[in-house]
Order: C-alpha cells, then sequence, then structure tokens
C-alpha cells in the first residue's frame, strides 16, 4: 500500500508501546483520517466540527468517514480510511468488540490509532496509542449524588433509565456510575432500564410506553444523554405530567437546549460531557510524533450543571 511516508512510518517497538518515528516538523506530510461513529445529533456534530476546525488550524490533510452507527459500515469505513493512504487514524468505536478487525487492519498496515470518547476492546500500546474520554462511570455517579442529595431517603425512590445504545463502553460506564450511588440505599429501584438509543424521538417513544406500563409511578427519569432528556420532558408533558417538579430529569452532555431546560426547570441537573475534542486529539498526536510517550487514557474534566450555576454554563453549551 503506497503511503506519504513510506519508509518513515514504520512502527518501532519499544518494550509495550509502539513509536512512530516522525518528527513534528514532518506533520503536514501526514494525512490523518477520522472515523466517526455517527453524525446525528448536537454531541456528534460539536466533536466533527471541533476535529476538523483543529485539522484544518495546523494544516493536516485530513479525511472523516460517517459510519451511520452501523458497526459493519464502520469497519469498511476504517479499511478506506487505510486504502486512502492515511498515516494516522482517530475512531471513535460503535461497539468495544465489532471494532477490533478495524484495530487489526490498522496494525497490519502500520498505521498508529487513538481511540475517542470510547474504549475498545484490545491491548492498549499495541492496538492503539491512547483513548481520549470522558470519565463515564464517574458522571453517572456524579447524577446518582445529585438524586440522593435531593430526595428524601427515608422514602421510597423510584428510578428510570434511558440509556444509549448497547454496546458501547460510556453505556455501560453510565449504567455502572449510577448503580456505584443507588445500591448503597435499600429505598432506592431502578424500575425500568431502557435504550432510547440516542434519539429524542425514540426516548420520547420509550419513556411514554414506560409511563402506560407504570402508571407513571416513578420520581427520577436518569437519560445517558441530553438528546434523549428531551424528548423525555416531551413525553412527560404529554402525560400531563410536570417534568423537574413531579418527575426529575437527570442527564449528561451539556447541550444548550438543555441547559436551557435547566433554566426553564423541566430538567434538573446535567453531568457535562464535552464534544470538543479536536484540541485535545491533535496534541495527543503530535506529542507522539515527536516521540512522546502517551498514557493508556487521557481523561477529559467535567462539571455538574445545575439551576444554580446554568446561567453561566450556557455560553459552553454547544
Amino acid at each position: 500500500m503506497k503511503k506519504k511516508l513510506i519508509g518513515l512510518m514504520a512502527w518501532i517497538m519499544t518494550g509495550t508501546m509502539l513509536v512512530l518515528p516522525v518528527s513534528a516538523n514532518e506533520k503536514t506530510d501526514i494525512k490523518v483520517g477520522f472515523s466517526e461513529l455517527d453524525i446525528d445529533g448536537a454531541w456528534r456534530i460539536c466533536q466533527t466540527d471541533s476535529m476538523q476546525e483543529q485539522a484544518n488550524a495546523r494544516g493536516y490533510d485530513y479525511v472523516m468517514t460517517n459510519a451511520e452507527y452501523d458497526t459493519e459500515k464502520q469497519v469498511a469505513d476504517v479499511e478506506d480510511l487505510i486504502a486512502q493512504g492515511c498515516n494516522f487514524l482517530f475512531i471513535a468505536p460503535i461497539d468495544m468488540d465489532a471494532i477490533v478487525p478495524a484495530l487489526d487492519a490498522a496494525k497490519k498496515a502500520e498505521i498508529p490509532v487513538v481511540l475517542l470518547d470510547r474504549e475498545a476492546a484490545g491491548t492498549w500500546g499495541e492496538d492503539w496509542l491512547t483513548t481520549i474520554i470522558a470519565d463515564y462511570v464517574q458522571q453517572g455517579e456524579m447524577c446518582g449524588e445529585w438524586i440522593v442529595e435531593n430526595n428524601n431517603m427515608d422514602e421510597e425512590l423510584k428510578i428510570v433509565e434511558i440509556t444509549g445504545v448497547q454496546g458501547g463502553s460510556d453505556v455501560r460506564d453510565r449504567a455502572q456510575g449510577l448503580r456505584n450511588v443507588t445500591e448503597q440505599y435499600d429505598n432506592i429501584e431502578i424500575v425500568s432500564s431502557q435504550s432510547g438509543e440516542w434519539s429524542r424521538t425514540t426516548a420520547q417513544e420509550v419513556t411514554e410506553n414506560i409511563i402506560q406500563a407504570t402508571n407513571g409511578d416513578f420520581d427520577v427519569v436518569y437519560c445517558h444523554n441530553d438528546e434523549m432528556a428531551l424528548g423525555v420532558v416531551l413525553a412527560l408533558k404529554a402525560a400531563g405530567m410536570k417534568p423537574g417538579e413531579d418527575v426529575q430529569v437527570v442527564a449528561i452532555d451539556g447541550q444548550a437546549e438543555a441547559i436551557e431546560g435547566i433554566i426553564a426547570g423541566e430538567i434538573n441537573c446535567i453531568a457535562t460531557c464535552s464534544p470538543r475534542f479536536g484540541e485535545a486529539a491533535f496534541d495527543a498526536m503530535e506529542k507522539y510524533l515527536a516521540g512522546e510517550k502517551l498514557p493508556e487514557k487521557i481523561i477529559n474534566q467535567e462539571t455538574l450543571i445545575t439551576a444554580e450555576n446554568a446561567e453561566e454554563q450556557l455560553e459552553f453549551g454547544f
């Protein structure tokens, strides 16, 4: 396979870490590929914009693919990026296990990979260089702690969980984070946990079904992202319930529309998860090209948005 930097782009094994012997001043000769899992919703649009902006600002030849939440297509997309002569890859995996053939193809082609916002099955330093990610367990814990602190723990508390698509490490970890908190209390019950598929429309439909099945007998809805929380708000309203009052709505992301929902009193809190990965992603790549060893994970720091700080946090929404 033809590569722009043939002879320079070979992988060299140093201990367990693979190092690419290319200096930072040769970066304009590097073609960078990004396999995005989907471009649907404000979070993913913001992430793709952030990556494109940084690539443009730094002068890289850059190409991006959209897997449209299809695991087979994502593997094919990575293979296509390799065929196009990409020398470096960023991948946001749809599924931890399904992405493995793509990682194998990149390794066979001697192309280094950085994972974005999700983990993958495999070995750090062999299958990828680093994972730039938020602490999804912590996000779930932040939401769980807010729920505990803002409810009477002497009374029964029923929680509905609206998850993202199963298979992603973010879904696994956000679910676990909530349970790390709630399982400490005998009076808390997760009465339903269903996938809203990251979609406002799907989350609205799922919530409407849960309301019918439970006769609206729950106190909190915990959503794995803001887009689904906005759908939950619509479902609660349609059922004659007051979101934020009759039922607390707790979510993750920091979408501007959802922060406005906090200001309006319809969403109670949001654990942020910034989609602006571009700077951290290209910083990590350039450090690697300069010969630095990257850590196993680069963790984005997040915060909790509530009615107390929503106005000031709105400018950081996406």
